[in-house]
């Protein structure tokens, strides 16, 4: 059954044009409708990720970002002023890794950073 609250939710996600942290889907949720809780907003990410419907992208130092998947893989851009995640419709491919015995790999994530235009002048966050 798809609740007021995931339907909000879903749509938050699909017109962000980018991924979104949990604060971010709660704040912007909040919005629409004032008395979402941050339990819901929990349960509807666990929920989704769990089923394939939504990717969580973890960078170091930075909160983990949630977005619907993609049709193809792309990189991203960390913008080094207010630190918002960008994805960048660059078609992909990774590089094929000779990994040491025991690794097993699951992935990988090509991760661009600098300057988004909003923050574009300001100076950049010491990392």
């Amino acid at each position: 059954m798809v609740t007021k609250q995931k339907s909000i939710i879903y749509k938050i996600l699909e017109e962000a044009g980018r991924p979104l942290t949990r604060e971010e889907i709660l704040n912007q949720g909040r919005t629409e409708l004032p008395r979402l809780g941050s339990a819901t907003v929990d349960r509807f990410i666990k929920q989704m990720c769990e089923n394939f419907e939504l990717v969580g992208l973890s960078f170091p130092g930075q909160p983990t970002r949630f977005e619907l998947p993609a049709e193809k893989e792309h990189p991203h851009f960390i913008c080094r002023v207010c630190e918002k995640v960008f994805d960048l419709d660059i078609p992909m491919r990774l590089p094929k890794v000779t990994l040491p015995e025991g690794f097993h790999l699951s992935g990988g994530e090509v991760v661009y950073s600098g300057t988004c235009p909003k923050c574009d002048g300001k100076a950049i966050k010491a990392s």
